[in-house]
């Protein structure tokens, strides 16, 4: 195995993916930045409402989203400064809940008969998900703020098109096919599968095993699903158990095999990554790990002759080339995209919160700078044009104001004094 394509399952490279999905834009959106400050001075007049949890500090806050996914789409901050609460593991139930509890009333915005005609909504796609990676020196899925934050997307061919699908072989950009479809996504499920104790995932779920052929026939989106009775299932106290499973493990697995594959004795830091061991140690060391599939310690072991070391010199190009340093780094830490996936279209006539195929997701990223790949416009993966699509026209922006008025009169949120 020479390079990280050599990852990619045969089947994986027939995949059908999107290489644009053009998004509106704001025709005058504010400069890109990280968020280092508190969350009501970054975000500002983007800052719609907040829901507190019980009492302040805990509070999940409404944001317009300044680099829009969709027309009609918002953000779920959990807005805390005095502790960076940047996954579900770090959560208090009762953050998770209210946190849940907001993004149900995101699907029964988009399942009122009403508000599907109102928005123009009769056949789009919801998505709804959000990221965990720690790297700060390379783009990646949670990469202007490390607070956990979930996207709510109500997509339309109308307002967000996409380009049309071709082979993820045909995808010559090494840099754009790679964060489609990260080349470790169907070893990272299998490796999955081999950490997660089964006996604690609840006997309502289902897991699924990695397929890409199942994935292209079903256009369902690359990684772990876990199939779930319903979108009334994540009031439960077994989903949120699910959800604290699933990122527990992963982080668990990725710092193992880290430690594995690289000499964790090396410096650490920004701009850094731990030297490689060499390809026997680590095929040695993955003999120890008695969880592990014979599958998986030899895709495993192709991921770390895949790999290379990073010298100094070619680090501090990287530094000041984001576009190399995405090509060429790995991410540094654990990363994923949790996503709520349903094939069912927005309807008027049939409640899309009623679905009865529903799945969660779990793409894992290893040098993927894309945070969600949706599964959209006839392809299991898409890349989000937020830069360059249609600026909105006045007439677009009252809509989305409207649409994010509605949701946060029925989620229950108080207008922020920056916009009311």
């Amino acid at each position: 195995m020479r390079t990280l394509d050599d990852l990619y399952p045969p089947a994986a490279l027939g995949l059908p993916v999107n290489t644009a999905l053009i998004a509106p834009r704001l025709p005058d959106p504010p400069a890109e930045r990280e968020n280092l400050a508190g969350y009501r001075d970054h975000y500002g007049p983007f800052l719609l409402g907040e829901k507190p949890v019980g009492t302040e500090p805990e509070t999940i806050a409404l944001i317009d989203k300044a680099f829009p996914h969709t027309l009609y789409d918002l953000m779920l901050l959990v807005g805390r400064d005095d502790i960076l609460r940047t996954c579900v593991g770090e959560l208090p139930d009762t953050v998770l809940t209210a946190l849940l509890e907001a993004v149900t009333a995101f699907t029964h915005l988009v399942s009122d008969p009403a508000a599907v005609r109102t928005f123009g909504l009769e056949r789009g796609r919801l998505s709804i998900g959000w990221n965990f990676d720690p790297t700060r020196d390379r783009d990646n899925g949670q990469w202007w703020d490390k607070r956990l934050h979930v996207h709510c997307n109500a997509w339309h061919p109308r307002t967000c098109r996409t380009v049309r699908p071709v082979p993820l072989a045909a995808v010559t950009d090494a840099t754009l096919r790679r964060s489609l479809i990260d080349p470790a996504a169907y070893l990272a499920h299998q490796v999955l599968l081999d950490a997660i104790r089964t006996d604690r995932v609840p006997a309502a779920c289902r897991l699924l095993a990695p397929d890409p052929a199942r994935d292209a026939a079903q256009q369902l989106p690359v990684g772990l699903k876990v199939r779930l009775p319903g979108f009334t299932y994540l009031a439960t106290h077994e989903f949120r158990t699910l959800l604290r499973l699933l990122h527990g493990t992963a982080v668990a697995a990725y710092r193992l095999l880290r430690a594995t594959l690289t000499d964790d004795q090396s410096p650490a830091g920004l701009w850094r990554r731990p030297a490689l061991r060499p390809v026997a140690d680590v095929e040695a060391a993955l003999a120890q790990l008695p969880w592990l599939t014979a599958p998986s310690r030899s895709l495993l072991l192709g991921l770390r002759m895949a790999l290379r070391d990073v010298p100094e010199r070619q680090m501090r190009l990287l530094r000041h080339r984001s576009d190399l340093a995405n090509r060429f780094l790995t991410l540094d830490g654990p990363s994923y995209n949790l996503s709520l996936f349903t094939p069912d279209l927005i309807s008027a006539h049939r409640s899309i919160s009623d679905t009865g195929e529903l799945y969660l997701v779990m793409q894992i990223k290893t040098v993927s700078s894309i945070g969600s790949s949706p599964a959209l416009g006839g392809a299991v993966a898409c890349a989000a044009d937020r830069t360059s699509g249609p600026a909105m026209t006045s007439g677009d922006r009252s809509m989305r104001a409207a649409f994010q008025s509605a949701y946060a009169h029925r989620a229950g949120f108080t207008p922020s004094r920056r916009t009311a």
